[in-house]
């Protein structure tokens, strides 16, 4: 099982857009080194999802927060084999996991079809 660590994350600065998206795949074009996907709930049939590029210019603000955090690596489409990490890691240490949970990009690698990612996924801890 992969490593799950609770670490306390900084509030980070930067530019902030809101998509609705109709599922994961709908994210690929925005997946790049260093952005910050937070994933705020669903609407309607819609995730809501805020794609965050730190810049210390920014004019918003992701708060700091304790956090359960894993590392992925493989394939974009199977990131939520991490949240699956995460949620079994949290039953198992009598925890909660809280929202909105962030994925951070390190490495994206375009020239495979869906793009081979390394990513943190990160959840508040309630």
């Amino acid at each position: 099982m992969a490593k799950v660590e609770i670490k306390e994350v900084q509030e980070v600065r930067g530019f902030s857009v809101v998509k609705k998206v109709p599922n994961r795949a709908a994210l690929t074009g925005d997946l790049k080194p260093n952005v910050i996907l937070v994933f705020h709930g669903k609407e309607g049939n819609d995730m809501v999802v805020e794609i965050f590029t730190p810049d210390p210019n920014g004019d918003k603000t992701l708060p700091s927060a304790t956090v359960a955090a894993t590392k992925f690596s493989g394939s974009a489409e199977k990131v939520d084999n991490a949240y699956a990490t995460l949620l079994f890691w949290a039953l198992k240490e009598g925890k909660s996991l809280g929202t909105p949970s962030r994925e951070i990009y390190t490495k994206v690698d375009r020239s495979q079809d869906p793009p081979e990612v390394e990513v943190e996924v990160q959840s508040p801890i309630q």
